[in-house]
């Protein structure tokens, strides 16, 4: 069964739906909700997600698995390093004002391929060329700190891809300084199955 606005969660609730699922993905107890027919008839007629995700495009990387969740339930936008332009902004735009997702998610993750070639050297060519910098300025304030450059360069890759959605003109902004849209970043562990918050 679907929610309804009348039991829409808030952010915070909305935040902890997802830690609960994840806690189940990693112990293995999934409950597979909104995966049955009656989801997808009572979806056809539109769709009240309650969180909107923003993380890599990469194919370990499954929110709606990741969160146990179902059809309907979380507004996934993937693009390599989680990264925004115009249509990512664009997207998380339309979640936040047209389907009321009180919560924002900016999940980076473990092993990020965007983020290792940035941090190898890798020229990467064609439209691939716009993840560079902002990959190159999350290396640059990492260098120095001790543990694995890739990881800890995507776990800042997701706290300012998340500061910048906070503040982006002229949708975003006005939502979260009126405290009806709230902007997290995260991190996934590919390998144990983890979120953390950040």
């Amino acid at each position: 069964m679907g929610r309804t606005p009348k039991n829409r969660p808030t952010a915070d609730e909305a935040l902890q739906l997802l830690l609960e699922g994840n806690r189940r993905f990693v112990a293995g107890n999934l409950e597979h909700p909104n995966h049955c027919k009656e989801s997808r008839r009572l979806s056809s007629s539109g769709q009240e997600p309650f969180a909107t995700i923003l993380t890599c495009a990469d194919s370990r990387v499954p929110p709606v698995d990741i969160f146990d969740q179902g059809i309907g339930d979380l507004f996934v936008v993937r693009v390599a390093g989680n990264i925004i332009g115009f249509h990512t902004l664009g997207s998380i735009e339309y979640a936040v004002q047209h389907l009321n997702t009180p919560l924002v998610m900016v999940m980076g993750h473990s092993c990020c391929g965007a983020v290792g070639a940035v941090a190898s050297g890798v020229r990467l060519d064609g439209h691939m060329s716009s993840f560079t910098a902002p990959i190159q300025t999350a290396i640059k304030k990492v260098k120095d700190l001790e543990g694995d450059l890739v990881d800890n360069a995507a776990k800042e890759v997701a706290k300012m891809i998340a500061s910048q959605i906070s503040v982006s003109e002229p949708i975003l902004a006005d939502f979260v300084n009126d405290n009806k849209v709230k902007v997290v970043a995260a991190y996934y562990d590919i390998s144990t199955g983890t979120v953390i918050l950040l």
